[in-house]
This record gives C-alpha cells, sequence and structure tokens, in this order.
C-alpha cells in the first residue's frame, strides 16, 4: 500500500497543473526534492508521471464541461427546486436544475411575514417560473471573495430572479433521487432539532450534529475564529470518529460480530455523510474511516497517512474541482501534517502535552492555506485548544447527540436536559466573545504573493523533515525569518497606494503611504435599510475591513469623514471594531446631524478621539504633502461643507471633494488657485456637482468617480462624464471599473482597475 502515498501526491500535482499552471509549477520543485531523496526506479517514475498525467487530463475534461447552455435571454424556466431555501431576511437562495439538467443559482424575494412558509412552499417542486438571468458577480475590489469565480467551480454560470410566487398551476411531477431523498431526511432532523431543542441551543447543536452553522450569529463565528477553535464547530474526524466508537461499541454490547459491525458501518458511513452535509472534511473523515475497515476486512494492512490518500484519491477522481475549496486544503494539510507527524512528534506522557502538539502541527500544517485565504492566523489557539478541545470533544457533542437520540423517545425530558445544557452554552459563547476581544488574538499579515507561500512551503516542509531526528533550531528559524519578513513587508513597504474602494453607491479612499509612514482613509461607504427589521449590508466589516486585511493593514492614522451623509459614514462603526485608528476628522458641526451623533458617541466610547477640522490645515510627511482646502467656517450644510484634501502624493497632485456641490466649488475656487492632476469627482458625478467653471480651473488629467452599479439615482449624469472627456480627463469610475488603484514608487506610479476593459 506503499504507493498510495506518492501517487496521491503526484495526483495533486496533476489537479494543480490543470487549474494553474503557475502554481503547478511553484510545486513541481517540492517533487523533484522528493525524487532525489527517495530515488525510485524508472518503473515507478512511469507510473506517478502516468498518474499525474491521468488527472491532468481529467480535470481539463470535467473543466471543458463547465459551459452553459442558457443565452440569459430567457424569461421563463422550468426549475427543479429540491434543497431547502436559505432564507435571510426576507431573501432565499438556493441551487436548482433547469429542464435541461444545468444548475443555476435561484433569488427570491419573499413577504417578510411568510417568510419561512413560502420557502417551504418551494423545495421539493418542479414549476415554471417567471423571471430575470443575469450573470454572478466578479469581486469589484482586490482580494475579496469573488462569487462569480465560486459558482463557476460548481458549474453555475446564472442567477435567476424570480419575480413572484406563481399559484404552482405549471408544475410537473418530481421524483427524488436516493441522495435527494437522504437530504429531504436530514432536512426533517434539522426541524426537529428547531421542535425539541430551545433557541439557543439549536445553533450550536445544528453546528455539530449536522455540519450546518448558518444560524449561528456571525459575530460569534467570528470569535472562534479569531481564537482558532473554529474548526471544533465543523464535522471533522473527531465527530466521525466519536459517532464510529459510540456505535462499534454500542453493537458489540448487543452481541453483533465485528463482521457485522463492519457492514453496518460500511451502510451507515455514507448515509451519516449525507446527513452530515457532505462537505469535504466530512467526506475526508467518513471515507478514511471506510477505507481502514474494507482493507483491513481484506487482510491488508494499511497505515491511517495511507488511508488518507487514498480518500485524497477517490475525491480527485469523483470531482478534481474540490482541490479549489479552502475547507478541502485545510482538511487535508492538517490531516497530512498530524499524520505525518504522529510516530516521532506527537508521544507525550501529559495529555496537555499532546494536545499542545497536536494543536502547534496543526496550525504549522494549515498555515499557507490560512494565509492565503484569509490573511491572518490566531495567536491564541494553543492555549484555547487547550480549553475547547476536552470541552468539545468529552462533552459538548456527546452530551448533543445523545439529547438529540432521547429527543425522538422523551421530548418532554428533552427539553429540560437540554434547557441546563443551554446554560452552559450562553456562559460559553460569553466566554468566546471575552477571550476574543484581547488585543493580538490574531496576527494579520496581508494576503502573501504565490512566491512567498511557495518559500512558507519549502520552509514547513524542510522543517518537518528536520523534527523527524529531533528539534532543529535552525528549521524552526528559518520559518520565524520568512514569517518576520512577511510582517515587515506588509508595513514597511517601499510602494505606496491611492485606493478608490468600490463601496458601492459611497465613498472610501485609502491613502496608503510608502515604508508605513502615513495610512488614511477617507470615508468608509454605508449601506441603507429601508426595512427597520432587516439588517442592512456592513460595508465596514464586509468591504472596507477584508480590503485593509489583505494589504495588511490593522491601523490607521487618520479617517477622514467629509460629511454626514449615510453613504460616506455608514461603515465607521463596523469598521472601528476590527481596526486601531488613531483619530477621526469630521467637518465642523457636522455632528449636530442626527446620523452623525450616534457615531460620534460610540467613538468616544472606544476612546478614539475624534476632531472637527476646518481650513486651511497642512501637514507633510517625506516628500507628499497634504492640504485641508474646506470648509472655512463652522456652519454645517450638508454637501457644501464637505472636508475637501488637496495632496501631492506619488508624483501627482490630487483633489478629494467628499459631495462638494456647486456653491462649495465656487467658494473654494475664490479661496485657492486649485489645481490637481486627479480629481476625485465630486458627490458620485451628480450634475448639482463638477461645473465647468471648476472644471477648467482644475484641469484634472484624470478623473474618478465613486458610484455604484446600476443606482437609483443614475450616477454619474452623462453631462458630467462629457464636461470631463471634454476637458481632456481620462475618466475612471468605480461603477464601471471596480476598485480603481494608483500604485507609486517615489513619485512614479500607473493606474490599475479591477476591470481594465469594462468587463462589467
Amino acid at each position: 500500500m506503499k504507493w498510495l502515498i506518492p501517487c496521491a501526491l503526484m495526483a495533486v500535482l496533476g489537479v494543480t497543473l490543470a487549474h494553474s499552471l503557475f502554481w503547478g509549477l511553484l510545486l513541481f520543485p517540492l517533487y523533484v526534492v522528493s525524487w532525489i531523496r527517495y530515488h525510485p526506479s524508472k518503473k515507478a517514475i512511469l507510473i506517478l508521471a502516468s498518474t499525474c498525467l491521468f488527472f491532468f487530463l481529467l480535470t481539463e475534461i470535467k473543466r471543458s464541461h463547465h459551459i452553459t447552455f442558457l443565452t440569459g435571454d430567457e424569461k421563463v424556466l422550468p426549475l427543479r427546486i429540491v434543497e431547502p431555501l436559505k432564507v435571510k431576511n426576507n431573501t432565499a437562495a438556493a441551487t436548482a436544475l433547469t429542464g435541461k439538467g444545468e444548475k443555476i443559482q435561484i433569488k427570491l424575494y419573499l413577504d417578510k411575514e411568510t417568510a419561512s412558509s413560502q420557502a417551504a412552499l418551494m423545495t421539493s417542486s418542479w414549476c415554471d417560473w417567471k423571471g430575470t438571468l443575469e450573470k454572478p458577480s466578479k469581486a469589484r475590489n482586490p482580494h475579496l471573495f469573488n462569487y462569480n469565480t465560486y459558482l463557476w467551480n460548481q458549474n453555475i454560470h446564472w442567477i435567476f430572479t424570480i419575480n413572484h410566487m406563481n399559484d404552482f398551476n405549471s408544475c410537473y411531477p418530481l421524483t427524488l433521487t436516493w441522495k435527494e431523498k437522504l437530504n429531504k431526511i436530514r432536512s426533517k432532523g434539522i426541524d426537529h432539532l428547531h421542535e425539541t431543542f430551545p433557541d439557543r441551543l439549536v445553533p450550536l447543536a445544528k453546528s455539530l450534529i449536522f455540519g450546518d452553522r448558518g444560524d449561528m450569529e456571525e459575530e460569534l463565528l467570528e470569535a472562534y475564529q479569531k481564537l482558532g477553535v473554529i474548526h471544533l464547530l465543523a464535522i471533522s474526524g473527531m465527530h466521525v470518529g466519536m459517532i464510529v466508537g459510540m456505535l462499534w461499541w454500542s453493537l458489540l454490547r448487543l452481541g453483533f460480530t465485528k463482521e457485522k459491525v463492519r457492514i453496518y458501518l460500511l451502510l451507515c458511513l455514507p448515509l451519516y455523510a449525507v446527513a452530515a452535509g457532505g462537505s469535504p472534511p466530512v467526506i475526508r473523515a467518513v471515507s478514511m474511516v471506510m477505507a481502514m475497515i474494507i482493507f483491513t476486512s481484506i487482510a491488508k494492512r494499511i497505515t491511517l497517512l495511507q488511508a488518507l490518500c487514498f480518500t485524497l484519491l477517490i475525491q480527485l477522481l469523483l470531482n478534481p474541482m474540490v482541490i479549489l475549496q479552502p475547507g478541502f486544503q485545510l482538511s487535508y494539510a492538517v490531516s497530512f501534517s498530524i499524520l505525518v507527524s504522529a510516530p516521532k512528534l506527537l508521544r507525550a506522557t501529559s495529555r496537555i502535552i499532546s494536545i499542545l502538539k497536536v494543536t502547534a502541527i496543526s496550525q504549522l500544517g494549515a498555515f499557507p492555506v490560512l494565509i492565503w485565504h484569509f490573511h491572518e492566523v490566531s495567536s491564541a489557539s494553543f492555549l484555547a485548544n487547550l480549553f475547547y478541545i476536552p470541552l468539545f470533544t468529552l462533552f459538548l457533542l456527546p452530551s448533543l447527540l445523545l439529547l438529540y437520540l432521547l429527543s425522538f423517545v422523551a421530548p418532554g425530558f428533552t427539553y429540560q436536559a437540554a434547557t441546563w445544557l443551554e446554560k452552559v452554552v450562553e456562559l460559553l459563547d460569553e466566554l468566546t466573545h471575552y477571550l476574543s476581544a484581547f488585543p493580538y488574538a490574531t496576527a494579520v499579515l496581508g494576503k502573501p504573493s504565490t512566491w512567498l507561500v511557495l518559500f512558507y512551503l519549502l520552509s514547513l516542509i524542510w522543517f518537518f523533515i528536520r523534527l523527524e531526528k529531533g528539534f532543529s533550531l535552525k528549521a524552526g528559524a528559518l520559518f520565524l525569518m520568512i514569517l518576520t519578513g512577511d510582517w515587515l513587508s506588509s508595513r514597511f513597504n517601499p510602494w505606496g497606494a491611492i485606493l478608490f474602494i468600490d463601496v458601492g453607491q459611497g465613498d472610501s479612499i485609502l491613502i496608503d503611504l510608502p515604508w508605513g509612514r502615513g495610512t488614511y482613509l477617507i470615508d468608509t461607504g454605508g449601506g441603507m435599510s429601508f426595512d427597520e427589521n432587516i439588517k442592512p449590508f456592513s460595508v465596514g466589516r464586509e468591504i472596507i475591513w477584508p480590503v485593509l486585511k489583505a494589504r495588511g493593514i490593522t491601523s490607521i492614522d487618520k479617517l477622514i469623514l467629509t460629511h454626514g451623509d449615510w453613504d460616506h459614514i455608514g461603515g465607521t462603526l463596523d469598521l472601528s471594531s476590527y481596526i486601531h485608528i488613531d483619530e477621526v476628522w469630521i467637518s465642523p458641526n457636522s455632528h449636530e446631524k442626527d446620523s452623525v451623533l450616534p457615531i460620534v458617541e460610540e467613538l468616544f466610547k472606544k476612546d478614539i478621539p475624534v476632531m472637527e477640522k476646518r481650513a486651511p490645515y497642512s501637514w507633510n510627511v517625506d516628500t507628499h504633502s497634504f492640504t485641508l482646502m474646506y470648509p472655512m467656517d463652522e456652519v454645517y450644510e450638508g454637501n457644501d461643507d464637505s472636508l475637501v484634501l488637496w495632496g501631492d502624493i506619488g508624483g501627482f497632485t490630487w483633489l478629494f471633494t467628499g459631495d462638494l456641490e456647486k456653491e462649495g466649488e465656487i467658494e473654494l475656487m475664490e479661496h485657492f488657485g486649485v489645481h490637481a492632476d486627479v480629481l476625485k469627482v465630486g458627490h458620485h458625478g451628480s450634475l448639482t456637482s463638477t461645473s465647468e467653471e471648476f472644471l477648467k480651473q482644475v484641469d484634472p488629467d484624470y478623473a474618478v468617480i465613486s458610484a455604484g452599479v446600476n443606482n437609483r439615482f443614475n450616477h454619474p449624469h452623462p453631462e458630467v462624464t462629457e464636461r470631463l472627456k471634454k476637458q481632456g480627463a481620462t475618466v475612471l469610475g468605480t461603477h464601471t471599473n471596480g476598485a480603481i488603484e494608483y500604485r507609486f514608487y517615489r513619485n512614479k506610479g500607473t493606474f490599475r482597475t479591477m476591470f481594465p476593459y469594462d468587463e462589467e
């Protein structure tokens, strides 16, 4: 069975080469090192090369079948909807099949009073629906989640927005497949959980029993993430091992032979994988147990590492696209690291030392995946796991499983017992929030380059190789050197940047000076909700913070809120929960506005200084200079009292105007001879701003408009864009180009955009 390990590694190389030639070439030296070390025979090399080629071709074939048969003009589609709709606020979403078997993502806006019943009515139906097709959106900001790519990897090319609920007259008979029937049973099991468990206990029970974290609060999930224990909320080898152990012990005590127990486990484990959600970690854990049972039954010796490689081969054979999922990468990276290290490294007389070693090895194995996808690692995980792993393994998971089984025969007793457990979980949630709030609970490193990931991989492989002979100070020092260099490079970068973040209909502009000399943020965008029962989209948490985190930015020197409109300040409070802010600037007396006052009060509670600034005010940073040019009085009048900042940055002069309108532009021209190479167009390109007189004086070479795609205000106004072009300015806009970045070194730089050829 030794052939399983090298074949699995070659399969990974073949699949990776098909997805990305660059990544495949980066991994190739690792395999060359392995060949040099183990000296395989020519026959073995031929077999391994054939394995790599097979999986390369398999992946290419799979990718070539990712096509759509829809044109985008269809207004009526027969849709087979089987999976439960995921309802958030009044929006429902699910994956459905068209009449030709093509997968699409559906979206429907439900009545808020009857959202749950409407969603339940649609599930398990095959009907004609009226709606509109649209392409999934691409990432509009650097390093953010790319929904388009995520769906394409699942062979989904369209989002179908259903106009309204139909009367179900145009429906067809629906026959479920065996997998769909199992999913229906899973849905009923989740419904039973909701009916028999206390409300506060349901999210954790649903996560640990069914692998569904959909009901857990976002803030609580973030707290678990910061502590490095979020893996405990996902069904993995620990859960499967416990289930198998309980079944094995119970069936043997009931008098079943070991042979029959193995057969029952082989029959039950695939059903459990479906019931637990079928995520890559679940499939890996279940497949490993099944492989061990099968091979030991036929008198074939197989190690856990070989079983892991066997499951890897099976998963890649069934779906080579799964390698792109972070959950898959983390699951195998951690499992492989632990199993490779187990014989030499995990022996310990103390259980605490064993847990610490497992945690350390897990963190090192997961490290390249974590920083690539999430740009941060937990600093608290070593200590947190000492408490959380025993608590979940020995108490919470067994208790929830037993209570769930009891709920079918004694629901009344179950509810009473679960009420006591609910109190324990409430205390645990409070403790998790408290511990995660400690400074430096996580280390933000920023998005690494692919070359840096390669260096991490090489250093970790060398580290594990040297550890086979005992702890190696040199191997550990090399990894720490790369880690330190990574941390320093994101904070003391010789390159500077001015980034117009695409926050939809709003403004947010990052000025990041070279060598960490200054980080300024102008405005924070903000989503509006027109229904008090619906939580608005958090621009600060969902857009601005991930953009800053990917750049390794954890502190802002100046947050400049140009004026009190929500589309400029709405993300402030959420952002302040994630990042350190030295000081906040607001326009004089804007705090009297209803939208500004609550923000100012909350910032004061967080000991963040809020300063009312008026012109003129200047400061210099090395060769870069800044001047606050407006307003010059203390009477707040909305848009025309926007803080206007002029800067000499990276070889260009810049004018950031907020929502300044014509009257403010006139006053600005009367006091200053305003000129700028780059103009941030006022008020999102509204007709009330950017007058011809103002443009003639500023005379910009570039004009940047911050506006939302298909916004309801129809910004920018065509007349404004025509004025800009007539003045000879190159016009860029977040509504067409996505995020717009000017990256510079000393006095030279270049613009680049997310969609350079108006792809949107």
